[in-house]
């Protein structure tokens, strides 16, 4: 009985403890907070709008060839693909190639009005991103009629506090390559980050290859704990065949499959 009682104690103590940390757990997962909508960090469950995220780890985990392979990962949202790194977006309505979506880079438009392209997803550096927020339906005000359809917004990351390097060499059929490498550090209060991403592929089919080469450069300005300012600079340069989206004849369907 002298025993009893201790452990007793003691088991009660740590079951309240680790209740305790699970609910601390949920209560810091509900303050996730998003820029998308208003260019400022606020609450995901204060939101009016229904707002989907891709985290960055997820985003690092998948390492991306195509939008198609992170963003289906989204509920309602459907990205297909078309020739090479070319896709069709869809948000809770059918695919199109209309100009209902808004597609930004840290909240900013990657193709001003009037120059729409429903492939806008393969001019940002996606498998670089910190992550990547999917505002479903009509935006707010202060995107206007260029988000009826619905908006997505990728986030870069920000510049590391300490030096940082990182490379990821891959290699696949069809003569598929990429490069992804990405690195910075912080000095005083300005910080840097360089990612870069570069790819090539001869296509699954003739005339169907493409190459491309990314790359987003950040810059951090600290003001101690006033806040921060930053600045980035986007690059892409995409040179494809699109004879990946043109109709299969029976014979090549039937002696390339």
């Amino acid at each position: 009985m002298k025993l009893f009682l201790p452990v007793s104690l003691f088991a009660l103590l740590l079951f309240a403890g680790v209740a305790f940390a699970e609910e601390k757990i949920k209560s810091e997962q509900l303050e996730e907070v998003v820029v998308t909508g208003a260019r400022e960090a606020e609450p995901l469950k204060e939101k009016p709008q229904t707002i989907g995220v891709i985290k960055g780890k997820e985003i690092k985990d998948v390492r991306p060839s195509h939008p198609s392979e992170i963003m289906n990962r989204v509920p309602g949202v459907w990205v297909g693909v078309t020739a090479g790194e070319g896709h069709l977006t869809a948000i809770r309505q059918p695919l199109t190639t209309n100009p209902v979506y808004l597609f930004l880079e840290d909240g900013i438009p990657v193709r001003s009005t009037g120059f729409f392209n429903h492939n806008a997803l393969y001019e940002i550096n996606i498998p670089g991103a910190e992550r990547i927020e999917v505002m479903k339906g009509p935006a707010t005000a202060l995107y206007g009629s260029d988000a009826i359809g619905g908006t997505i917004n990728v986030i870069t990351r920000p510049s590391p506090s300490v030096p940082e390097i990182e490379l990821n060499p891959e290699a696949g059929e069809f003569g598929w390559h990429r490069l992804l490498a990405s690195g910075g550090n912080t000095w005083g209060d300005n910080g840097f980050r360089l990612d870069l991403n570069t790819m090539s592929s001869d296509g699954w089919r003739e005339r169907s290859g493409y190459k491309k080469e990314s790359a987003s450069l950040r810059w951090d300005h600290f003001f101690g704990t006033a806040g921060r300012a930053k600045t980035v600079i986007a690059f892409s340069d995409i040179d494809q065949k699109t004879g990946g989206s043109n109709g299969l004849v029976r014979s090549d369907f039937e002696s390339r499959p």
